[in-house]
């Protein structure tokens, strides 16, 4: 290593508190200079920024196949994000340059936001906060329709660091807890979270809650559509924080209005920002946020610890943790 090895934050000025660029600073490892490029520079600054770069962190996207053939010494590219779908993996494969992604920094957030979008409908938030703040005193109303998510039956899709979160989480909450994912957990992981697993069609019967944490590619773009939509409890409720391109909206409109199944609970949606006149944002059975489940203050300092430490391992000869190319 150099003495002054070059890191490059590439960050987007809107999303990164001020106090997160000090702490980068404060937190940077002897021996490395650190450098913040934000996205929508100059371009031509921006070129110049990423030639220099030994290390680079910043979002899927960037730098991009043009910019990676004037960066000769790029040695890591780590990402902010988990999701890695928008990275040109080949072009860097081609260079032998890793990408790594957060390993999990944003798990813990990810898995209480989901966790409280099925609160949310289970107990029916959005009826009671709005009709209060229009004056409306419901008091025992809708009390017959609501539910508990204690001892329901928790399907998790996709389980890797979100997927086991949410069913570490919901360990609190005492439910049967199912798992799918291509690869079994092993033994001894699904002993401590209590974690059965099964396959898609199996889960997708048995829930109360189905909970989506798989990535997106092409074995799960739209895996919940019309057909898997129909294997589904009409009681049951469905949760998307992963990607939104996994549910074919329009499928999941048409359940939810026909009372197929009874809420869904989304992050995320196929196009963002969604559409105000997107039909799913005017169903009462629906609660929607922005795809903000894995963004906290709290979040941004793991990132930081997380990429440091892979940033050290590179320059130490290692393998990065969570390799994704």
């Amino acid at each position: 290593m150099s003495e002054e090895a070059q890191i490059v934050f590439l960050y987007a000025q809107d999303d990164v508190p001020g106090e997160i660029l000090d702490e980068m600073d404060r937190q940077r490892p002897d021996n490395f200079a650190l450098r913040f490029v934000e996205q929508n520079s100059n371009a031509a600054h921006r070129l110049e920024a990423i030639a220099s770069a030994d290390y680079i962190i910043g979002y899927p996207g960037d730098p991009s196949p043009r910019e990676l053939d004037c960066a000769p010494n790029l040695k890591l590219l780590q990402l902010l994000s988990a999701g890695y779908e928008h990275v040109d993996l080949d072009e860097f494969r081609k260079r032998s340059i890793p990408v790594a992604n957060n390993g999990g920094a944003n798990a813990p957030t990810v898995a209480e936001h989901a966790i409280m979008l099925m609160l949310a409908l289970y107990k029916k938030l959005p009826l009671h906060h709005n009709a209060l703040v229009n004056g409306i005193w419901l008091g025992s109303e809708e009390t017959l329709n609501m539910r508990e998510l204690r001892g329901k039956t928790l399907g998790i899709v996709g389980f890797g660091r979100i997927g086991q979160e949410v069913a570490r989480v919901a360990r609190g909450f005492q439910t049967t807890t199912l798992y799918h994912d291509a690869v079994r957990a092993c033994v001894s992981l699904e002993a401590e979270l209590a974690a059965e697993p099964r396959s898609l069609e199996a889960l997708l019967s048995e829930s109360d809650v189905v909970t989506l944490h798989t990535s997106l590619n092409a074995a799960s773009a739209k895996l919940i559509n019309a057909k898997t939509l129909s294997l589904m409890k009409s009681t049951a409720i469905l949760i998307n924080t992963s990607r939104g391109p996994i549910v074919d909206e329009q499928a999941l409109g048409q359940a939810l209005r026909e009372g197929r199944i009874a809420g869904a609970g989304l992050d995320v949606f196929e196009t963002e920002p969604t559409a105000a006149d997107n039909v799913l944002l005017s169903l009462p059975n629906v609660v929607c946020t922005s795809h903000i489940a894995g963004i906290t203050l709290d979040t941004w300092y793991r990132r930081i610890d997380f990429g440091y430490h892979n940033v050290q391992r590179v320059a130490a000869g290692k393998q990065p943790d969570s390799v994704v190319s």
